[in-house]
């Protein structure tokens, strides 16, 4: 079981790599943490975290004496504005070779270019360092890269969780088991229909990500996922896609808001009607049938969902876009930039200079006191931060509304 903890301002944040979890230990609970540190003496708090997964039975003298410091380091942890102390979450854009071409791709795939192994070894190092738990891999194609393996035994050796998205193109069973012993962990599988002809309205390559989702169910040793860029042409199929997903015994789905594509279009967003059917789908669905995740950066939807409820658990770091907050990129030319749709790209040595020092990261994080309207009277502000590379590149203003949105259109 991988496990990381980390100091922030005031709490410590456990990672469980393994499931994916995350806890947040602040107040008393850290108290308890502290208690046991100190005496030896466990308590109700500290075998709820050896129950959840975020510590092993046998934690040794060693670990101990590294959480203690850890704990100690929290009161005098800071963190730039709105933000963590370091990201939890860091993408490498590997390449931009692919050999499908994908209607809604914002990938510009006549460069051609791969990111230097070197630079890539180099930034994982840096995040494994800063515990930053986890990498995920991009493209392009991300198979089409030709030291991928030795990238995710980089990770693996150096205690990190990896995740790649792939098309399904190349992936075979020998493949297969090539990722599986660089130490892969998660795969997502792009799939944007049920069927071959709704799929093609946006993607290329039905056939081989079904493809690939059958083997990865055949095997059932790698968590895999199906991940669904929602919009207009695709949106009433959803329910057939969950379907699917049921079927293919997949870990669940996750939904990508539409991103703007290579000419920076932004091409068939959601109407308000396909918008509202999606999220009362997702209010509706149990799951425990299949999971049905909504990434940070469609905030809009989750925030929407999350209103349903007594709370709206759309907060924090994670409301909504995370660049600059919770997580980072480094793209193909090792650069590193906010996220692999914001291109503003900084020279940086490090991770950590780049995070408190980057005036485009800075800028993000003041979206809150500068938002424009229609986002700045939205009665889900306090719970949404929408995605800043639509802003930026349709909009041409990192401040920008949101003007495509469809929440707005449902006021309370």
């Amino acid at each position: 079981m991988k496990i990381i903890f980390r100091a922030e301002p005031g709490y410590l944040t456990a990672y469980n790599l393994t499931t994916k979890k995350s806890m947040r230990i602040a107040g008393d609970n850290l108290n308890l943490v502290n208690q046991w540190l100190n005496t030896g003496t466990s308590n109700d708090f500290v075998q709820r975290l050896n129950e959840t997964g975020f510590l092993s039975g046998d934690t040794g003298d060693l670990q101990k004496s590294e959480l203690k410091k850890l704990s100690a380091r929290c009161r005098e942890t800071q963190a730039p504005l709105r933000s963590m102390h370091t990201p939890e979450i860091m993408n490498i854009e590997l390449t931009t070779r692919c050999p499908l071409r994908c209607p809604q791709c914002y990938c510009d795939l006549n460069q051609g270019k791969d990111i230097k192994k070197e630079i890539a070894f180099k930034y994982i190092d840096q995040a494994a360092d800063l515990k930053i738990p986890f990498i995920n891999l991009s493209g392009g194609e991300t198979l089409v890269y030709p030291y991928l393996t030795e990238l995710l035994e980089r990770i693996s050796r150096r205690g990190l969780s990896s995740a790649i998205s792939i098309s399904g193109w190349g992936f075979d069973p020998a493949r297969l088991l090539e990722l599986k012993k660089a130490g892969v962990d998660e795969i997502y599988v792009s799939l944007n229909g049920s069927t071959r002809e709704i799929n093609a309205l946006s993607r290329d390559g039905y056939e081989m990500a079904a493809n690939a989702l059958n083997l990865l169910k055949a095997d059932r040793q790698v968590n895999y996922y199906i991940n669904w860029v929602a919009r207009n042409d695709n949106a009433g199929d959803f329910p057939h896609l969950v379907s699917l997903a049921e079927g293919l015994g997949g870990k669940g789905i996750v939904i990508l808001e539409s991103k703007p594509d290579a000419g920076y279009a932004l091409q068939s967003t959601l109407s308000p009607e396909n918008f509202l059917r999606l999220a009362d789908y997702l209010k509706k669905h149990d799951q425990q049938e299949i999971p049905i995740q909504v990434e940070p950066c469609f905030s809009p939807l989750r925030a929407y969902i999350n209103d349903y409820y007594l709370w709206n658990r759309n907060t924090g770091v994670n409301k909504g876009c995370g660049a600059g907050r919770n997580a980072m990129a480094v793209d193909v030319d090792g650069n590193l930039i906010p996220c692999r749709h914001l291109l503003y790209s900084e020279r940086f040595e490090s991770i950590e200079d780049y995070w408190w020092n980057s005036e485009v990261l800075n800028k993000l994080r003041q979206f809150e006191d500068y938002r424009e309207e229609p986002c700045r009277s939205c009665y889900l502000k306090n719970n949404c931060i929408s995605c800043r590379a639509v802003a930026d590149k349709v909009e041409k203003n990192l401040f920008s509304g949101n003007h495509y949105c469809s929440a707005r259109e449902m006021a309370k």
